[in-house]
């Protein structure tokens, strides 16, 4: 099962994601289709040591995969992974899927991996690998991002909404609340927590970050949703539309922001579902 990007008015910087192995028609006849292909990326095993820990063996892509393989041959994977499940609140006996923390840190952790696979930017911190205690939500911006190639640092927001409307409005508002000095004095005091696909570009934006001040940063935004009230594009781009007034307006403001929205059909089936498979892995 693969997934694809869709480009919404023909703009790259706004996106569907979607299953392009099946129909629409297919997926609403059984959307337990879709809720596998999604609950494999998030219980990935690189996925997990690299977005949701901060293990020191899993700052880069190249470091994740090796520890994976040195685990894997000492039979102590299924431990390990047990121990991120227990510092993010993943318990598999008695997790809450209507606990709004909960569902925060998994659209969080989602975002992560599918902007790294559909968008030119980099996840740089990953927030659910913050938690200090499960029940606590991490506070700020929900990711961090980079442009490698524009040298661009994105502030990033995820919304698991119902309502499309709702979650564009409250995700900029959030991107507004947090786009201050405070937010990358916490991004260059934190470089430990940085990760990066390998090790040179983990130390270049180290280095690059320490040697400059805020003014000296081009710094944008990116927001994630996923929602189930729609899921066509021409319906995206209508929801856009109501949220901008104008394709005009739509286009000058994303040229600083990215947005890239994730049909999830029904908000309450696929958190049923995670649980289900939680419990299995």
């Amino acid at each position: 099962m693969e997934f694809g990007e869709i480009n919404l008015f023909e703009n790259e910087n706004l996106k569907k994601i979607k299953l392009i192995t099946y129909s629409w028609e297919q997926l609403l006849g059984d959307k337990s289709i879709l809720y596998s292909a999604i609950c494999d990326l998030l219980l990935s095993d690189e996925n997990l040591f690299y977005y949701a820990s901060q293990k020191e063996s899993t700052k880069t892509l190249l470091e994740t995969r090796k520890y994976i393989r040195e685990l894997i041959e000492k039979n102590i994977i299924d431990m390990r992974i047990d121990d991120i499940f227990s510092d993010i609140g993943w318990n598999k006996d008695e997790i809450n899927i209507e606990n709004t923390h909960f569902q925060g840190d998994l659209a969080e952790y989602l975002m992560c991996i599918l902007l790294d696979r559909f968008t030119k930017v980099d996840t740089l911190i990953s927030k659910v690998s913050l938690k200090t205690s499960p029940s606590m939500p991490s506070y700020g911006n929900d990711n961090i991002f980079y442009d490698y190639e524009q040298e661009i640092l994105y502030y990033g927001e995820s919304k698991f909404y119902n309502n499309t409307n709702t979650a564009i409005s409250r995700a900029i508002k959030s991107l507004k609340e947090h786009a201050n000095a405070e937010e990358f004095s916490f991004i260059r005091s934190h470089d430990s927590m940085f990760i990066a696909e390998n090790g040179e570009k983990r130390k270049r934006i180290i280095e690059e970050l320490e040697e400059k001040n805020i003014e000296d940063i081009t710094i944008k935004s990116i927001f994630f949703i996923a929602n189930d009230d729609i899921y066509l594009k021409s319906d995206y781009e209508q929801k856009l539309l109501n949220s901008f007034s104008t394709i005009e307006e739509l286009n000058i403001k994303s040229a600083e922001l990215i947005m890239v929205f994730l049909p999830i059909l029904s908000k309450n089936e696929f958190l049923e579902y995670f649980k289900g498979r939680l419990k299995k892995s």
